[in-house]
């Protein structure tokens, strides 16, 4: 294995919450409001439910090949040349997103925060960044991400404490006023993001006990869904559906409106801390799958080796992927869902039919044998 490191359930759990909320902290929020307008937490809701679904299915393709990742059992259930391409697919999707999670950094950045500072030196700060955790492996990555985990967790729970006075509960009203149509629809455009989760395909089989793993996927996908849910309330029981819906950065907005007293306010700083963490590792997770599901289908000895080159190309890439941002609200509007799906749904749902038909007939014929 190119991997030597192992991790246990736990620090899985933690790394597929903080994943969960990557880029979902920011960015997930307004599309719900655009189509499910004050029941876009509804859409929220149903969004992770379906998600639970998703985390069945890489489960169970998991327990095919416990000790393979999602590129080495590629090859092992279509063949080595229909796996190697369908596997450079799927590593494709995972350079697309994570270029994608840089690229969204460096628009937050550029447009909020360094309004003056010019986006590919965010770009090459934060790859840069990234590549010094991948090259030091897979243990320090989980690691790092239990040491932070904490400060996420306190830092959310503050955000939304602060926002309690801010509440108006006439915001959400009606509930259910738009029928369940426009809720099925907006949570369908927000399947894009927990698809992702498909990227785990390639750490899991260095989490050390895969029992314990498989519970720690749902729990991890329900917590991270459940913070997502609760920013979605909050969004709309502060800001009003309409003013989420056409903002770009709605929760940023939200952190805004924190106002104690004359003494605190515009403490959106907390927000920008927890979606930094967060997006760091789920853009240092996309990055290391790439450049170790890379090596394993060019059959290297280290992943390491590809490190920088890769990291070039996602600098290239994350800077010229969106030419503004009117063409990224419509990737994420029209082309992301469809795009998750193919990859990340269909392609591992045929592969674990093929699978499970593959080791059900290897068993059968076996059984056959003439003992001699």
């Amino acid at each position: 294995m190119l991997e030597k490191g192992k991790i246990n359930a736990s620090e899985f759990q933690i790394l597929v919450i903080i994943f969960t909320l990557g880029s979902a902290i920011i960015l997930t929020t307004a599309p719900l409001a655009r189509v499910a307008k004050q029941d876009a937490w509804i859409a929220a809701i149903l969004t992770t439910l379906i998600t639970l679904f998703f985390v069945l299915l890489f489960n169970q393709l998991a327990t095919l090949y416990p000790s393979m990742t999602y590129v080495e059992y590629n090859e092992k259930i279509v063949g080595k040349w229909i796996g190697k391409m369908t596997a450079l697919i799927y590593l494709f999707y995972v350079y697309h997103i994570t270029c994608g999670q840089v690229r969204d950094m460096a628009d937050f950045f550029t447009s909020q925060v360094l309004v003056e500072t010019p986006i590919q030196m965010i770009i090459i700060i934060f790859v840069i960044t990234s590549l010094i955790g991948v090259r030091l492996g897979l243990e320090v990555i989980c690691r790092s991400a239990v040491i932070f985990f904490p400060w996420i967790i306190a830092l959310l729970f503050l955000l939304f404490f602060f926002l309690i006075p801010e509440v108006k509960l006439e915001n959400i009203q009606p509930i259910y006023g738009e029928g369940i149509k426009p809720i099925i629809k907006a949570s369908y455009g927000s399947l894009g993001n927990p698809l992702q989760l498909a990227l785990f395909l390639m750490i899991i089989p260095y989490v050390t006990d895969k029992t314990e793993m498989k519970k720690a996927f749902y729990k991890g996908q329900l917590i991270g869904g459940t913070s997502i849910i609760i920013i979605t309330i909050f969004s709309i029981l502060v800001l009003g559906f309409g003013i989420t819906a056409i903002q770009l950065y709605p929760t940023f907005t939200l952190a805004k409106k924190i106002s104690i007293g004359n003494f605190l306010d515009r403490i959106e700083i907390i927000l920008t801390i927890v979606w930094i963490l967060s997006l760091y590792f789920k853009m240092t997770i996309g990055f290391y799958g790439l450049s170790l599901g890379l090596a394993q289908v060019l059959g290297l000895k280290s992943y390491k080796i590809l490190t920088y080159p890769l990291a070039f190309l996602i600098i290239t890439f994350s800077t010229f992927m969106h030419p503004n941002s009117v063409h990224l609200h419509n990737f994420l509007k029209k082309t992301l869902t469809p795009y998750s799906l193919t990859i990340c749904l269909f392609f591992p749902l045929l592969l674990l039919v093929i699978g499970k038909i593959r080791k059900k007939h290897s068993v059968s014929t076996a059984t056959k044998l003439p003992i001699r």
